[in-house]
């Protein structure tokens, strides 16, 4: 479907910057987030496999 398909990294990486300049870079406590490279494995993790789903929901709704 995609002729240059992002990787899961990439658009986890992309979810969560995205995410985080839209809350002003604010956890719901008030704390900076930190940068992506900042983020332990299992968040990181975490994103990524938000996104695989958000890509499959995508992908399944344009077949």
């Amino acid at each position: 479907m995609f002729k240059n398909r992002p990787t899961t990294a990439a658009i986890g990486q992309a979810a969560y910057e995205a995410y985080a300049e839209a809350v002003d870079n604010r956890s719901v406590n008030g704390d900076e987030l930190p940068t992506w490279d900042a983020l332990t494995a299992p968040v990181r993790n975490a994103w990524q496999l938000s996104a695989e789903a958000v890509r499959h929901k995508v992908e399944l709704s344009t077949t």
